[in-house]
């Protein structure tokens, strides 16, 4: 039994659920990846070995993330990391907390977000209007929030001249909360 609880705690709870809000409590240790599956067809990740990426996908989104397109700027961005880079130390990033999020939650909408971010992230295959249109329309998209709190974390250095310092486990809550489909 003890095994079970445990298990439970190391993935991830969800500690609260309704029609459009979830609150999911978990703990990541470095080398490993989180996700837990939320909603309608929802899943909560953190995505990656060294920096974890924050990322919500969908059943009908093929693994495409939905928090990245609606949450610029898109090139250069440390909201959407947990670790070191973008200029930020990990223990910098790790204090860089809460974190409020939008993402996509309607799946009609997921592949012409993609579409129109690919026009914004490389517009010079496209009419100057085109990117215009693309840019206006990522900010329209509806969108739900997400909330994610970084309640503690452990460091570690890494690297051979040990300089470089990794977030070794990282205890959050994340709160994401959608529309209801009445």
């Amino acid at each position: 039994m003890g095994a079970v609880i445990w298990s439970l705690v190391f993935a991830g709870v969800s500690v609260g659920q309704d029609a459009s809000q979830v609150v999911i409590e978990g703990t990541v240790k470095r080398g490993d990846e989180f996700a837990q599956d939320f909603g309608p067809g929802f899943t909560f990740r953190l995505r990656g070995r060294d920096v974890w990426a924050i990322v919500i996908t969908h059943a009908a989104s093929r693994d495409r993330d939905l928090v990245y397109p609606v949450n610029p700027p898109y090139r250069f961005s440390n909201q959407l990391y947990i670790g070191p880079g973008y200029g930020e130390s990990a223990r910098e990033s790790a204090r860089n907390t809460p974190r409020e999020l939008a993402f996509l939650y309607r799946p009609d909408d997921f592949t012409a977000a993609w579409d129109d971010l690919d026009r914004v992230l490389w517009p010079y295959g496209y009419a100057e209007a085109e990117v215009a249109r693309a840019t206006s329309e990522l900010a329209r998209f509806p969108t739900g929030t997400l909330k994610l709190e970084i309640l503690s974390a452990e460091f570690v250095a890494d690297g051979g001249d040990g300089r470089q310092e990794w977030v070794n486990a990282l205890r959050f809550r994340a709160t994401i909360s959608w529309p209801g489909t009445s």
